[in-house]
């Protein structure tokens, strides 16, 4: 088989007519692409005589889309990248994912979210860096989450079986506390780190719909999951209406698993260390400071407590 300047040589003398406009500028471009050289000196033995007339147009298609690739401009597949493959004798185009696509697939796979905003399953960690980097009420949780997630990370990197510390994050209503634990997860799972986050009200009302029910697999099975998440993010614990079973067979059930196996685990809260501690304790059974102090022992073992300020942005909308 002959390489691809000779085919193209012989291709222009049978075909003068098509040696000038489009034709020709296709041919040139088809001839001074790198990878399509590569190609057909690595294939050459499996393509057919008429290869390069037959395909012409996928080879074309190939240098035109990897074009808008490097030039960042809309792909005809956006997160896909064309190459170049042989079928039959032919060179054809194909598309295969990019690796930033991978690992949005992937990311999708390890990320369980419960409740979440939409807003807040799209969070960047790195753009809300960039946005917060002047931002003295948001400096000390987003160098906590900063912390816990390179934690994680190099956890990750060096097999080992240390224990990172989760965040508590408290702040007033609509500073970003969500949003930030969030991009947390996000990053997180895009660095191939399962991870769970659930609206702790919303994930409370869904296990009492489980009550008197013949099958209670759901409940046992999403009590499990939360318990044993690599990585659990407990959103807005404090806006339930507390029970003694939310809070002593769900609540403190997960909290001592991930105690013992020392499990990462995050928090985001109206409330600070204090008033979570007298929230824990009242209940329509009455005041139970003990079992609120039991506790809060679970939640400062797993998650270092930040506090977190600012203008409401819920508003600024």
């Amino acid at each position: 088989m002959q390489d691809l300047g000779t085919v193209l040589n012989e291709f222009m003398k049978r075909y003068p007519a098509m040696t000038e406009g489009a034709t020709a500028k296709t041919l040139e471009s088809i001839q001074a692409d790198p990878d399509i050289q590569a190609f057909w000196k690595e294939h050459q033995n499996e393509l057919k005589t008429d290869a390069l007339v037959v395909s012409m147009m996928d080879l074309f298609e190939f240098i035109r889309e990897k074009k808008r690739e490097e030039d960042s401009k809309k792909a005809l597949y956006p997160g896909y990248r064309p190459t170049l493959v042989v079928e039959k004798g032919y060179p054809h185009v194909a598309y295969e994912p990019t690796e930033k696509t991978i690992k949005q697939m992937k990311q999708k796979e390890l990320l369980t979210a419960f409740a979440v905003p939409k807003a807040v399953q799209k969070a960047d960690l790195d753009e809300i860096m960039k946005e917060s980097a002047n931002d003295a009420g948001r400096a000390s949780a987003l160098t906590a989450v900063v912390a816990t997630f390179t934690g994680l990370v190099e956890k990750k990197k060096q097999k080992d079986g240390r224990f990172v510390p989760g965040v508590y994050l408290s702040g007033d209503f609509g500073v970003g506390k969500t949003y930030l634990m969030g991009a947390l997860a996000n990053a997180l799972a895009y660095n191939e780190i399962p991870v769970m986050m659930v609206h702790w009200a919303s994930m409370i009302e869904q296990l009492k719909s489980t009550f008197n029910k013949k099958n209670d697999v759901s409940l046992e099975t999403t009590v499990n999951q939360m318990k044993q998440a690599p990585v659990l993010i407990i959103d807005d614990i404090g806006a339930d209406a507390l029970s003694a079973w939310s809070r002593d067979a769900i609540l403190a059930v997960i909290l001592e698993y991930r105690m013992q196996h020392e499990l990462t685990t995050c928090f985001t809260s109206n409330f600070d260390l204090a008033s979570l501690e007298q929230y824990l304790a009242q209940t329509k059974d009455g005041n139970e400071p003990g079992k609120a102090a039991r506790l809060m022992q679970r939640v400062l073992f797993l998650s270092e407590s930040v506090n977190m300020s600012g203008e409401n942005r819920r508003l600024q909308r």
